[in-house]
Order: structure tokens, then sequence, then C-alpha cells
């Protein structure tokens, strides 16, 4: 059965991760870390908050084929096979550990499954195949090289957690990985990461760093906290995922903010010559002002809806056409006069909506 087509069967085994979600900060701030990652590997995917696992990748935001599971936990001390295999008492008997848990996703996607990983702060400890080697010197361990004592603990207890008859298949496409991310001073670190990649997208890029990480955060904090129901794949990229488009989309606002001043002044160039009335160019740029800092809020989800329907109707109607004579009359207000017959104005003004108009059209 098709990937996408087994999320609308396969539902998360529990529920629990969204209520507590606000004290898992870290969880969120490495999904950024990750989505930097994946954005500069060029590939496709989709990064699913808090939906069967803490952390989800999919291999594509529309035809899946794979995908890969992160439980992300933090620790003071390194973990132990003890701590990873421990079960806790629940209302109706023992609770899953962390490695049945993890095991569960697999079960759930048998032929889908790319990999289990385990991420933490703290290192792993535990004895190795190469006697040589010690767990807690690397940053990333396979479970295939676990001794085979270890490995028969595992195993036996994958077998009664789930009832499995056979060997569990999991040894190859197992791994701890131990990031980068500390408990403390995550904020400044992830600052850093975003900094390093933007400068890569846009060397001579001025970019409020603060706003990026708050505005970065705030999404996937909203999409990690959706508690509603996922009904199918696409429900689900779109209530709890971020795309490699929808992320792009992200990215390409926050390295606009320097051009979108050099756009205004040409703008405002022509419309001068166009004779646009005075009054009508001191509003509009009151609402530009105000919504080049807003649209960098991607919590405001009615406004970017907003500036997806413009830029829409631009893409489809207008594009950078250097034909074009008149700016003012011959785009904005007819599309203005279009977006006023498909969607509401409310809560923007009419200058709001045409300053949407000029900034999408001015980005082509």
């Amino acid at each position: 059965m098709e990937l996408k087509n087994l999320v609308s069967r396969q539902k998360p085994r529990e529920n629990s991760g969204s209520r507590s979600a606000n004290r898992f900060d870290y969880q969120k701030d490495w999904a950024i870390l990750k989505l930097i990652e994946l954005h500069k590997s060029g590939e496709d995917y989709l990064l699913v908050l808090d939906y069967y696992d803490d952390v989800i990748v999919f291999d594509s935001g529309e035809e899946p084929e794979n995908v890969e599971f992160f439980q992300v936990k933090t620790g003071k001390t390194n973990w132990t096979m003890k701590r990873l295999l421990s079960r806790k008492k629940g209302k109706e008997g023992k609770l899953p550990s962390i490695l049945g848990k993890m095991y569960a996703c697999k079960m759930q996607f048998p032929d889908h499954t790319l990999s289990l990983n385990f991420i933490s702060n703290s290192s792993l400890s535990i004895d190795l195949k190469d006697k040589n080697k010690k767990s807690t010197e690397n940053s990333e361990v396979a479970f295939s090289e676990i001794c085979d004592k270890k490995l028969s603990e595992i195993v036996d207890q994958l077998k009664e957690e789930h009832s499995i008859v056979g060997v569990p298949d999991f040894v190859e496409l197992t791994f701890y990985r131990k990031t980068n991310l500390a408990l403390v001073e995550r904020e400044p670190f992830i600052k850093g990461k975003l900094g390093e990649y933007l400068e890569e997208l846009d060397p001579k890029g001025m970019f409020r760093l603060s706003l990026v990480y708050n505005s970065l955060f705030d999404e996937v904090k909203r999409k990690n906290n959706y508690e509603g129901d996922i009904s199918d794949f696409k429900d689900l990229a779109h209530k709890k995922g971020i795309s490699r488009d929808a992320f792009d989309s992200m990215i390409n606002q926050f390295t606009r903010t320097e051009k979108i001043e050099e756009d205004w002044t040409t703008a405002e160039q022509r419309f001068n010559n166009e004779g646009v009335p005075f009054g009508v160019i001191r509003r509009l740029k009151k609402s530009w002002d105000l919504l080049k800092i807003e649209r960098l809020d991607l919590t405001k989800t009615y406004l970017q809806e907003i500036i997806t329907n413009v830029s829409e109707i631009i893409k489809l109607s207008y594009g950078l056409d250097e034909n074009i004579q008149y700016l003012y009359r011959d785009v904005i207000e007819k599309a203005y006069q279009e977006y006023c017959r498909s969607y509401s104005l409310v809560p923007y003004s009419e200058y709001d909506i045409k300053a949407i108009i000029l900034m999408e059209y001015l980005s082509e």
C-alpha cells in the first residue's frame, strides 16, 4: 500500500505528546535545526511534528515512499540500555519503553520505514562489538554496532512488549544520535545556525535574527500543538507538517527584508511618474511599512493565507510584465478588484491588500 494512503489508516498509538508539548521546547528547537539540514540537502521532504513520533520526515511532501522517525529526549547523564528499556506503570499495565515506542513506528509502516532515530544531547553508554571503541566518544551509534548480549536483551523485550514471535527487524535501521544542541543557551545556538544559513543564501542581506527565530519557533509550535483530527496524508501535511515548499516560502520572506526597501523606492518613483495622488501613495506606504514586518509573523495564519491568495492572482494574471505602462492602475487596482471578487478584506483595509499586491508583484 502507498505510504500516504497508510496515514489515513494508521493512527498514533497515543496522543499525549501535544498536551505536554509546551514543556518540550528543546524538541521544537531541534526540529528547526532539522529543517535547515533537510533544506540544505536540496531533496524534497515533509517534516511532521508530534504525530507517530516526536518528529518524522517523509521523503516527499506529496508522494512519499519512505519515512524516518525521530524520538527527541534530553538527558543530564549518559543514556544506558536500562533507561531505554525501562517501562513505567500505567493504569492498565506497563507502558511501552522508549525503544518499544520507536519500534511501534516500524510496525505501523513496515515497508516504508527508512530509519528509527533516538536523538539526545547526552551520549549513549553501552558495550559495542568492537571492544576498542567507546560508545560515549561517538556522536552516532548504529545499533548494528552494539554487542550481541545487549542486542539480545533489546530483542527479547521488543518481542515481549509487542507480542512478536519472530525476530523484530530493527537492528540495521536504528540509530542513536547525539546532537550539538545543548540544554541551555539554545536560542543563541539556533540563531547562529539560522544566521549562517541565511548568509549562505544572501551574503549581503541584513537579517533580524530574533524575528526570524521567533517566527520559525512559533510556526513549529503551532504545528506541534495541533490536536485536531487528521483524515489523510494531505491533511497531515497541512495541519502538522512543514514541506520544502512551505519552508522555502518562509525563508524567502526573511531574505526579502532588505530588498523590500529598494522595491518601495522603485514603486514610489513610478507612482509619482504616473500621477498617483500623494494621499494614495502616503496611505499605501503606511500599510507597506506595517506589513513588511507583520508578514514575517508566521503565526498570523490569516495574513499568510491572504499573501498566498494574492500571489496566485499575480502569477495567473500578471507576472512581471515589463510592458505594463501603469503600475498602480494596471496592476494594483485590477488585482485589488479581482481579489475583492473572491475574498473578504476583513480585518485588513483596502490599502493593506494593495500593499500586499505590490509586494508580491515586485517579488516575482
